[in-house]
């Protein structure tokens, strides 16, 4: 357990510079990448404890979208997040003795966010128009009506991220579309892209709805 705790320290060192420990503030932002730098290996992108270090060592991080830990304050969560009071044998590392009290406040509001399910919300959209840019363009176009030039060429009608169809498809479809690929021209970008990059990329497209 001592060797996780020192590995908490190690991998946060950077992190906790980079910001001012005497800020009391909140700031989900900030707690976004703070979570997916850190938590997003056990808790999973969504926060339901599916993340891919939790599969390979079969353990069961607790699920952060329930409604237990969401209908908590910023103060109560900063305590679970920060495991204080901890019990022997849980494999939660000591956060509370790696990072500053204010970087474990930004984490505790962005985890509210997960109750909202908005990919606009979890996301960093100019990140997603980044990747976009590069990589969905060709089919979608630059405005996301899908009609790139690829898919002019070979005939193919993308579906047109502007039309108010898009917002009958979930959070949920979306990125499961984005991650695992959809018929015979949309590919998964799972490997590709992480985790991250896959909600990024989700929030732009759900920018371009509005």
């Amino acid at each position: 357990m001592r060797s996780m705790v020192f590995l908490a320290v190690f991998l946060f060192g950077s992190v906790a510079a980079s910001f001012a420990e005497g800020d009391s503030k909140t700031d989900a932002n900030i707690g976004m990448h703070l979570y997916r730098s850190y938590c997003l290996v056990c808790h999973g992108t969504d926060g339901k404890g599916n993340g891919p270090l939790a599969i390979k060592r079969k353990i069961s991080p607790v699920n952060l979208t329930e409604n237990k830990y969401q209908v908590k304050s910023i103060e109560e969560l900063v305590k679970v997040i920060g495991f204080y009071g901890r019990k022997d044998g849980s494999a939660m590392p000591l956060w509370k003795d790696a990072i500053p009290e204010s970087n474990l406040r930004h984490l505790a509001a962005f985890i509210k966010r997960f109750k909202r399910s908005n990919l606009q919300l979890r996301g960093d959209e100019r990140k997603g128009r980044e990747i976009f840019k590069s990589a969905c363009v060709s089919c979608h176009d630059q405005h996301g009506t899908g009609k790139g030039i690829l898919a002019e060429l070979i005939g193919i009608k993308m579906v047109d991220f502007t039309d108010k169809s898009m917002k009958k498809i979930s959070d949920e479809q979306l990125i499961q579309v984005i991650h695992d690929g959809k018929g015979d021209f949309m590919p998964p970008w799972d490997g590709t892209l992480n985790d991250g990059e896959i909600i990024d990329v989700g929030a732009y497209v759900r920018s371009l709805g509005r």
